[in-house]
């Protein structure tokens, strides 16, 4: 009992707010609307669910038994897809020699692309060379086209020339044919002309 005295009081201190604790869950425990009605309530259930169980454990019983039938038609289906897979081991060593042999046809078409490069390449170079030739030809085609406007020009001139010339010849033929009317009038007038 003198052990009980030596107690530092921060023990005992602890010890009755613990005290304290379960008073207050008892007491909540053994209310109406407390957790130990539906306990008693849970508990007289108990029965109906041990029931429940044990008819879906019946129940799960009797769906196992065609699954334990189906696991040995499982280990058949295993070896044949064991037979199926070095079937396949097969088939990949076969892929395997063909993308081979593709890898060493793209290596060929890599050169051709290279050498295509290349040609590619050289027909820029022509391409830059017929572009200055163009472009010297534009330069020599839009002289011409201002010597044919100046042609236009020279040409309304002459024609200008030619209306006035047409006017002047006419005027003069009208002149010598009034000529030869005066010339016959005088051949009547002087006998021997």
């Amino acid at each position: 009992m003198f052990e009980v005295l030596t107690l530092p009081p921060r023990l005992v201190a602890q010890a009755v707010e613990d005290l304290h604790t379960l008073a207050q869950t008892l007491r909540a425990l053994t209310e109406d609307d407390g957790n130990l009605a539906k306990l008693r309530e849970a508990a007289s259930r108990l029965p109906e669910v041990e029931d429940e169980l044990s008819a879906g454990v019946t129940s799960l019983q009797q769906d196992v038994k065609p699954l334990a039938r189906n696991v040995g038609k499982l280990t058949v289906t295993t070896a044949d897809l064991d037979g199926d897979m070095s079937s396949l081991d097969e088939h990949v060593v076969g892929l395997d020699g063909h993308l081979q042999g593709l890898d060493g046809n793209l290596q060929g078409l890599d050169k051709d692309v290279v050498d295509l490069d290349g040609d590619m390449s050289s027909l820029d170079d022509h391409v830059v060379e017929l572009d200055g030739h163009l472009q010297a030809l534009d330069g020599n085609l839009q002289g011409l086209d201002k010597n044919l406007v100046g042609l236009d020009g020279t040409a309304g001139g002459l024609d200008r020339s030619m209306a006035t010339l047409n006017s002047q010849v006419a005027v003069l033929i009208t002149e010598i044919q009034g000529f030869r009317g005066d010339i016959a009038e005088l051949r009547d007038k002087i006998p021997g002309l």
